[in-house]
C-alpha cells in the first residue's frame, strides 16, 4: 500500500547503487515529508523539486523491500 508524500529536498547521487537493478549510472535520494515523519527515500526518476507532491511505493530491490517515491503526474 503506498502513502502520500512530499519532498523537502532532494539530491542526485553520481555513483552506481548499491542495487543491481536500479541507478547503476547514478540515482536521486528524496527527503520526503508524511503523515509519519521525514524519511530519506530512494526515487523512482529524475531528481524531484522541493514540494512536489507524490506517493511512497513499496518496491522490492534485491531480496530488500524499500519504499520508492513515486511522483504524482501533472
Amino acid at each position: 500500500m503506498s502513502k502520500p508524500a512530499t519532498v523537502w529536498s532532494s539530491t542526485f547521487v553520481p555513483s552506481k547503487s548499491p542495487f543491481p537493478e536500479y541507478g547503476q549510472n547514478g540515482y536521486s535520494v528524496a527527503w520526503v515529508d508524511t503523515d509519519d515523519g521525514r524519511f530519506q527515500v530512494l526515487v523512482d526518476g529524475t531528481r524531484p523539486a522541493p514540494g512536489t507532491k507524490g506517493r511512497l511505493v513499496p518496491t522490492t530491490l534485491g531480496e530488500e523491500t524499500v519504499e520508492l517515491f513515486v511522483a504524482d503526474q501533472s
